[in-house]
């Protein structure tokens, strides 16, 4: 099997790069047959190794290892050069190599020049550890060029205040970033005991103004600051405030003039948690320009295709879901297939699961009850899953949706066997909360009972709204319908209506 990370790394590849890699690589003669093998391998990705070696006339399968290193090597080499002025990260970062070797070779004065404009630009992106470097080299000259000594003593303990003051700031941009991507963690694992834990410490800091935002604040503090808060309110179940926060994060990145940030990876996941939002908060005609918006921005490139169907593609599915357009998800199910092949390393678990459940929800809502169990039986048994024991809510809810899914197919006779799978496996993940409990137990019970007369199945799913209704009053029992509108389910029964279309009447009006 030829090297898949080569492969990725061609694929990505833009027009302009591979223009500029050969172009740039064909001067120097050894990089002939690394070219050649980079134009068959463009042409067919699926290629074997031997048809490979057969093509190139490669003497050994070691020899196509070597020469897969050498062209990997070959056009990272090449792309730092394509992309050398394109971020000011990437320009800091030539820059302190310049420095280094300026310094070495003694040419103190190139150095400095250098410095200074290395210097403006880790000011201007707020890059803590690259001024740090700087301030490192700054010392170093000054220690071998300092004339006077008075002079160069208060110049090293300005670098010394300096190197004080990056890194106490430094502590706390870390520590911003640490409780984002904690928060984030949780949220997308959806693991309630600990989400719950965490939000009660995080109440605390809160009230006492630690994620505050401040004048001092630096771009990157403002992005961690936001994200948290967002996440924070999200978490709490405030989306009007949370909406609110992302209005102010895409307000700080648009207004930014850091180079390329409308084509960043910040950019982009704002873009997609304010398109969810939009929906949560009813905002539909607003969701549907951040929707075209996202896709008018970063479709064109190369590298943010996977991401476009891994966070986009998969919001967009679980949203047709979550308003009860079954239709419009019933339509995305071809495409997401072949990219769930085409995109199988790229896609995280997380993500991998969630299409598979809205999948198995969008079939449920057209009534194709057999291929909504195809795709719960896929989402149950996905072996990593197993294999890393994911305990989140996302699993949880899978096994509730299956005996649904089941219950609506008629198959009455497989229903207690998983009535006690589930409840085995959903107790592996937490307690059983009151309502889940109350939808598990009532399935068996109308499967049991297989009750043939109309008005008695009515009765039987009226008493269960009311009883769920009092389950309800208890806010701590309504975390099962942020993931599944059982109420929809139940009156579908009750009203002899489409559970989309009751969604639909619920939340579009």
């Amino acid at each position: 099997m030829l090297n898949q990370q080569l492969i990725q790394l061609i694929s990505s590849l833009t027009k302009s790069e591979k223009r500029y890699l050969k172009v740039n690589a064909s001067v120097v003669k050894t990089n002939k047959m690394l070219l050649r093998m980079f134009d068959v391998i463009e042409k067919n990705k699926f290629l074997s190794e031997s048809e490979l070696i057969k093509q190139l006339k490669i003497p050994s399968k070691s020899n196509l290892a070597v020469m897969e290193s050498r062209l990997q090597a070959l056009i990272l080499r090449h792309l730092r050069g394509f992309h050398s002025n394109s971020s000011q990260e990437i320009e800091l970062h030539h820059l302190l190599i310049e420095i280094e070797i300026l310094y070495t070779k003694r040419l103190f004065k190139n150095c400095t020049k250098q410095i200074l404009k290395a210097k403006k630009i880790a000011i201007s992106c707020d890059n803590h550890l690259a001024l740090l470097g700087i301030l490192k080299w700054e010392s170093y000259i000054e220690k071998e060029q300092g004339k006077y000594l008075l002079q160069s003593q208060n110049k090293l303990k300005e670098i010394l205040n300096d190197e004080t003051q990056l890194l106490t700031d430094y502590a706390k941009l870390i520590e911003y970033k640490y409780h984002t991507f904690n928060l984030l963690l949780l949220s997308k694992n959806k693991v309630v005991a600990q989400l719950h834990k965490e939000i009660e410490f995080y109440d605390k800091l809160v009230k006492n103004g630690f994620f505050e935002i401040k004048t001092n604040h630096t771009f990157e503090d403002k992005l961690y600051l936001l994200n948290f808060k967002g996440m924070y309110f999200m978490s709490k179940g405030d989306l009007p405030s949370c909406l609110s926060i992302y209005h102010k994060l895409m307000l700080e990145i648009e207004s930014s003039n850091k180079k390329n940030i409308l084509q960043s990876n910040e950019y982009f996941l704002a873009l997609n948690n304010l398109l969810l939002l939009e929906v949560l908060n009813k905002n539909y005609d607003e969701y549907n320009k951040t929707l075209k918006k996202i896709f008018s921005r970063f479709s064109s490139l190369i590298g943010y295709k996977p991401l476009l169907f891994n966070v986009t593609t998969c919001y967009e599915l679980g949203i047709y879901c979550e308003i009860g357009e079954e239709k419009k998800a019933l339509a995305m199910i071809p495409e997401i297939e072949n990219n769930l092949k085409l995109y199988d390393t790229e896609t995280n678990e997380i993500n991998k699961l969630l299409f598979y459940l809205n999948i198995a929800i969008a079939y449920l809502f057209n009534e194709k009850y057999s291929k909504s169990i195809y795709w719960l039986n896929i989402f149950l048994n996905d072996y990593n899953i197993k294999k890393n024991d994911v305990g989140s809510n996302i699993y949880y809810y899978g096994h509730l949706i299956n005996m649904i899914a089941h219950f609506e197919a008629k198959n009455y006779d497989s229903i207690n066997y998983l009535y006690n799978q589930s409840v085995n496996n959903l107790k592996k993940i937490r307690s059983l909360s009151k309502f889940d409990e109350a939808i598990l137990k009532f399935i068996k019970k109308m499967a049991s009972q297989k009750i043939a007369l109309k008005k008695e199945q009515i009765n039987s799913f009226k008493e269960l709204r009311s009883m769920l209704e009092e389950v309800i009053k208890d806010p701590k029992e309504t975390i099962s319908l942020h993931f599944f509108d059982f109420f929809a389910w139940i009156d579908s029964h009750i009203e002899n209506e489409n559970m989309a279309f009751l969604i639909r009447k619920k939340k579009l009006g």
